[in-house]
């Protein structure tokens, strides 16, 4: 079995094609597996026109939404590594790591178009960037920047070629950098899958569960489950921001099952609930944790 991270969308496109994949909690976005796996195909193509080959780093400044979850997955199956940034990080902080990582290619929220303007000139000629991709509506960014839906929509149709596999890095975590510089901690294709069979081994997700993403895909806690819905065949909720009021209303909206929340998120949770009572018959459990 080949262990590649990208591989199993288009596993699960083949198996329950029709099942909602994406949500988007603000309900602008709904696809099933199958379209899901259609639009990430197209952005593996397209990485593939832009020169991007396995062990190539491809960097996401970009908030909660389809258009990060499309590219991580075509990244993945064509073997490129994954560079998840926090968006809240300062110029100097996201200069660093686009530099440290050597990333080739940065998808960018158009939100954050004036930070990244001043990244790429603090760079200058030593940025390993070649190209630089804006991600939604609005304008801005380094000189020569790519539109997103342009760029998937003028892709290529078909699957991209598996690049990546098994002990092959998928992705590289950079910590807080609270003591020091950031530091990039690799995840391999295999560490990656075996987080997921180890969730679904102790708890209770079953297949066609809809499960609640409330936190940032730049981090584990949100990058892990969203990987292992794609492998069990689960509905993933997105919220583009975490919320404590909305939270219940997509809760009882989505019939949510499922959900991880960490203890703060809960404890600002909980006041909304006592206030105005909402239908969460559907969810049956929470995970939770903090360090």
């Amino acid at each position: 079995m080949r262990e590649n991270i990208g591989l199993l969308l288009s596993k699960r496109a083949t198996l329950s094609g029709e099942r909602e994949a994406y949500v988007d909690a603000g309900g602008s976005v709904r696809l099933s597996y199958a379209e899901l796996a259609a639009r990430s195909n197209q952005i593996g193509r397209a990485l593939e026109g832009l020169g991007v080959h396995a062990g190539d780093r491809v960097l996401l400044l970009v908030r909660n939404r389809v258009e990060f979850v499309e590219t991580y997955f075509a990244a993945a199956r064509i073997g490129a590594i994954v560079v998840p940034v926090n968006w809240r990080l300062a110029q100097g902080e996201i200069a660093f790591i686009v530099e440290d990582s050597g990333a080739t290619v940065v998808f960018f929220d158009a939100e954050f178009a004036p930070a990244v303007e001043k990244v790429s000139a603090q760079l200058g000629a030593s940025a390993p960037v070649g190209h630089w991709v804006r991600v939604g509506e609005g304008e801005g960014g380094p000189a020569g920047s790519l539109e997103y839906d342009h760029l998937r929509a003028s892709a290529g149709s078909g699957e991209p070629a598996v690049g990546a596999s098994g002990d092959d890095p998928l992705y590289i975590m950079y910590t807080s950098g609270t003591t020091g510089r950031p530091k990039g901690a690799v995840h391999t294709h295999a560490s990656a899958l075996w987080a997921c069979i180890t969730i679904q081994q102790t708890l209770d997700l079953r297949h066609g569960d809809r499960y609640l993403i409330g936190t940032p895909l730049f981090h584990v806690a949100a990058l892990t489950p969203l990987t292992t819905n794609v492998h069990r065949g689960a509905t993933s909720i997105v919220m583009s921001a975490f919320d404590p009021a909305l939270s219940w209303d997509v809760i009882e909206q989505e019939h949510v099952t499922n959900m991880l929340a960490v203890p703060a998120m809960l404890a600002a949770m909980l006041p909304s609930a006592k206030q105005d009572p909402v239908d969460y018959s559907a969810l049956r459990w929470i995970m939770t944790g903090a360090a």
